[in-house]
């Protein structure tokens, strides 16, 4: 029946006859081996036999895969697991198929046997922490995050994993400790600066809710200077990003701003005349970061342009502070037009 069954399988004059000749055959040679007390056939059927088959069912499970029919791979996948019990990248497989087939259950399970077989993967880990994610188990999703780190301390994937879930758990003060971490493992990491930069920002300049103004921490200036340190190491790595050019542009404004409105409460005129120096001199330190983050935007995702249209107001502002007029006009019809 094995035989017969094999041999049906995409045979152009009787392949019709079955649905399912491949698992029919396996089933078949899986009863033979059981009634081959003698042994007369259970070694050709276990070394010729089923791989040849497991081997075709592979390919088919492939091909649904890559047609993006992650059901059916997921099927054909876990028919494979019985052919072939305890063979990592079937399980990795049906695993990741299971996942893009929105089967939570069975990538979790699969996920997890291969992380108890020890399987050398730390994406594996990165997929289980986010499936608990997606579930709004962070606590998991962290767990499982903080063993595969312990296994791949080295791991940028994991690293970002453990950064993010800190950052939208509002931990910034721990997500500080794990980005400088992982700047030091991966030094040319521009994204990792942006990251750094801005939970310092974020740390300096709080918000509630409702995301209005909080009272500024014991330690505002000392976060303001790590976030520019951040932003300046990332601008080292690459000149051209436009979210750190945006990023420190925006600081130094900021701080331009509120240097200018405490200089505004000073009554003595020589007392005003320095502090109007200062806070001038900051607003020019402000103007080609932000003038080469407006240059540099592609516009491309909601992100962009929201960070463009920040850009552009910033920039209007600052020329007026700064009198230079034909700029000024130059931002005024840029957004005359948007």
């Amino acid at each position: 029946r094995g035989l017969i069954y094999q041999s049906l399988y995409k045979n152009e004059k009787y392949g019709q006859l079955c649905d399912n000749c491949l698992v029919v055959g396996f089933e078949a040679f899986q009863k033979a081996i059981e009634m081959d007390t003698k042994k007369e056939w259970t070694e050709e059927i276990q070394l010729v036999r089923i791989p040849f088959i497991a081997n075709k069912v592979f390919e088919n499970a492939v091909i649904a895969f890559k047609e993006k029919d992650f059901n059916k791979a997921l099927l054909e996948f876990e028919n494979v697991q019985k052919m072939t019990p305890g063979d990592t990248s079937v399980i990795l497989n049906s695993a990741y198929s299971a996942e893009r087939a929105g089967n939570n259950a069975k990538a979790k399970l699969y996920f997890t046997q291969l992380i108890g077989m020890k399987y050398n993967d730390d994406k594996i880990f990165l997929s289980l922490s986010n499936i608990h994610k997606l579930e709004n188990d962070t606590a998991k999703a962290m767990a499982i995050i903080r063993d595969g780190r312990i296994i791949y301390p080295d791991s940028i994937g994991l690293m970002l994993a453990e950064i993010n879930i800190l950052l939208a758990g509002g931990k910034n003060e721990e997500a500080t400790l794990a980005l400088n971490a992982a700047t030091k493992r991966d030094p040319n990491n521009q994204n990792l600066y942006l990251a750094l930069g801005s939970t310092y920002d974020n740390l300096a300049n709080p918000k509630d809710k409702d995301l209005k103004d909080l009272p500024k921490p014991k330690n505002y200036d000392e976060y303001l200077l790590k976030a520019e340190e951040a932003y300046i190491k990332g601008l080292a790595v690459n000149p051209d990003n436009y979210e750190l050019n945006y990023n420190i542009g925006a600081m130094y404004f900021n701080k331009a701003a509120e240097m200018a409105n405490q200089a505004n409460k000073l009554t003595a005129n020589d007392s005003y005349n320095k502090a109007k120096i200062a806070f001038e001199q900051k607003f020019k330190e402000a103007e080609p970061f932000l003038e080469k983050a407006l240059d540099k935007n592609p516009r491309i995702s909601e992100d962009d342009i929201n960070t463009y249209d920040g850009t552009l107001n910033s920039l209007k502002q600052l020329y007026v502070r700064t009198g230079e007029t034909e700029k000024y006009n130059k931002i005024k019809d840029l957004m005359e037009k948007r």
